[in-house]
């Protein structure tokens, strides 16, 4: 007979005490996720100590947001993302101070080139116009002092030509090869005025897709005009001829005079011999080639430079 029991109920973790049911068949609970024992009791009397007559265990596991490996994954990803901010940031600081520093060494580089090469080329012509200067104040027959003249007009000349192209190349980052052709044209093209007893000519072409670094193109430029220049210093041609062409897949230049040869051993020995040496200093800063054909003193001088 169930009416002559009195019914209690008792929720482990939830439920400090037995609670009597008063008549109700339904219990309801709003659990959290955990383990529970849900104990039920019968008996004629109510009592605070009864003992269950039946027990059901409850397991409610949590969703995955909730879980210990959720939190702790979501730690690690967060020191994770923390950890890749900062070595973004200091990452990125590094990049623009290496950047910084390697510009300002670029920079430092350029100076130092920039000053050699004004150093090499203007310098030299300066110490030749003040030496020559120094002669000609104390030359007194006419025949030397037009020598020393003539001397002052080439430095006076190169000095201007020197800075001319300096400023040139300080233009722009790269140049192409038809870029220095023609500035090799306009180098020799007032020439014939000066020198109307040599006959200049520039043959062929070059390519505008081959690209040089200014520094690069500046060599070019400055190996050609030394090496015209000596000829109309030294080997009194009637012709000088500057040649563009494609050899061995590389962009060569020739340049060709018929007047009279010398002999390079002595040459290169004497302390006139500055400008070889500045063109195979060029040369080698740039990794071109660079081959010498001095003649005799009928066949004049032949200089081929493979870019």
């Amino acid at each position: 007979n169930p009416g002559q029991y009195i019914y209690q109920y008792k929720m482990d973790g939830v439920d400090k005490d037995w609670v009597q049911n008063e008549q109700l068949q339904t219990v309801r609970y709003f659990l959290p996720p955990g383990e529970y024992t849900f104990s039920v009791a019968a008996s004629r009397f109510l009592e605070k100590d009864i003992t269950a007559i039946k027990e059901i265990r409850i397991v409610i596991t949590p969703p995955y947001w909730k879980t210990w490996w959720f939190y702790t994954g979501i730690g690690i990803l967060a020191l994770s993302l923390i950890g890749y901010i900062f070595y973004s940031y200091s990452k990125s600081r590094y990049q623009k101070k290496l950047t910084r520093i390697e510009h300002e060494h670029k920079i430092q580089l350029e100076r130092e080139r920039i000053s050699r090469d004004l150093h090499d080329s203007i310098g030299a012509y300066a110490n030749a116009v003040l030496y020559n200067t120094e002669l000609l104040q104390k030359e007194e027959t006419m025949r030397e002092r037009k020598a020393l003249m003539d001397d002052l007009r080439f430095a006076s000349k190169d000095i201007i030509t020197s800075l001319r192209e300096t400023v040139w190349a300080l233009k722009k980052e790269n140049y192409s090869a038809e870029d220095c052709l023609l500035r090799i044209k306009n180098f020799i093209q007032p020439l014939t005025k000066y020198y109307p007893g040599i006959n200049f000519r520039v043959e062929g072409s070059a390519s505008q897709q081959e690209m040089l670094h200014y520094t690069k193109a500046l060599n070019v430029v400055r190996i050609v005009q030394e090496a015209v220049t000596n000829a109309i210093k030294h080997a009194s041609p009637k012709n000088i001829i500057v040649s563009s062409n494609v050899r061995l897949g590389k962009w060569e230049l020739v340049i060709v005079d018929d007047g009279k040869g010398f002999d390079y051993n002595i040459k290169n020995s004497a302390v006139t011999g500055n400008g070889l040496k500045n063109m195979k200093q060029r040369v080698s800063d740039s990794g071109f080639e660079i081959f010498f054909d001095f003649g005799t003193n009928e066949n004049g001088t032949k200089i081929s430079l493979l870019i």
